[in-house]
């Protein structure tokens, strides 16, 4: 990303010199104070996900254990999770680490992206019912198929991921060194 920024700085400064590039700053500025309450109740509501819905009910219902239901349920779930990849990635790490199956994960943000049930309304608004109804019977299966063939071919990653989460958390974590995540 960084790269791609720094080509449209130049393509800014070529076009229109310092003054071009620092309104595009001001306007990445704007965009960032405007979208910062919404990160921060997004990251709220992550972490309090993680402390309210018991590794039981995760391992039960998205786990291994759910079987085939896994990758349905966490499309169903993903398609219905409001929000932006701010709060629906770290959704998506929280019930990894609560138990949930990769495979079931891959479900749940395949289908956030492919059914998303609260952009309907909107898609349907610009392109209308008939363009609307064909994609979304065509995508249909792709997130539970996605799922499924994590878990068919894939068996043995989920502690892979796993642990990688957990790296990725403690790299990124306010914790002193030696504090343990859960």
């Amino acid at each position: 990303m960084a790269a791609v920024a720094l080509i449209l700085v130049i393509v800014a400064f070529l076009q229109g010199g310092l003054a071009l590039v620092g309104e595009g700053f001001l306007l990445s500025g704007q965009k960032l104070l405007e979208l910062m309450p919404l990160i921060m109740i997004a990251f709220i509501l992550a972490g309090l996900v993680s402390i309210s819905i018991p590794k039981r009910f995760v391992s039960k219902w998205l786990g291994r254990e759910a079987g085939w239901k896994g990758p349905f349920l966490g499309s169903l779930v993903g398609a219905m999770v409001p929000g932006g990849p701010f709060f629906f990635y770290p959704l998506m790490a929280t019930l990894t680490l609560a138990g949930a199956n990769v495979g079931t994960m891959i479900s749940f943000v395949a289908a956030k992206t492919l059914w998303n049930f609260a952009r309907i309304p909107l898609e349907i608004a610009f392109v209308g019912t008939e363009l609307t109804l064909i994609r979304f019977i065509i995508t249909f299966p792709i997130p539970i198929l996605a799922g499924a063939a994590v878990d068919f071919f894939m068996p043995g990653i989920a502690d892979k991921i796993r642990e990688d989460i957990r790296r990725l958390q403690k790299k990124n974590s306010p914790l002193k060194s030696g504090e343990e995540i859960d």
